[in-house]
């Protein structure tokens, strides 16, 4: 299976697809961060509220980090 790269907002070990969403959960403790996560095309995710550990060591804080880890995965 391919994987694609989506960018996402991270809190609390939570990953949203909408910073909106990720926004509502903040609380003092933590801020939202922008993350970019390789994904399994053709798989349905919670993008609203997603655990980071489910997505282990495909969270990646650059864009350009996740598409090179994506496009090598992709070409193996």
């Amino acid at each position: 299976m391919k994987k694609y790269v989506q960018r996402m907002w991270r809190i609390h070990d939570v990953l949203f697809l909408e910073k909106e969403k990720a926004e509502k959960v903040e609380d003092g403790k933590e801020v939202v961060k922008q993350v970019f996560v390789g994904i399994d095309e053709n798989t349905g995710y919670d993008l609203n509220g997603e655990s980071a550990e489910f997505f282990g060591s495909w969270i990646f804080k650059t864009e350009q980090e996740a598409q090179t880890e994506v496009d090598e995965f992709n070409h193996n």
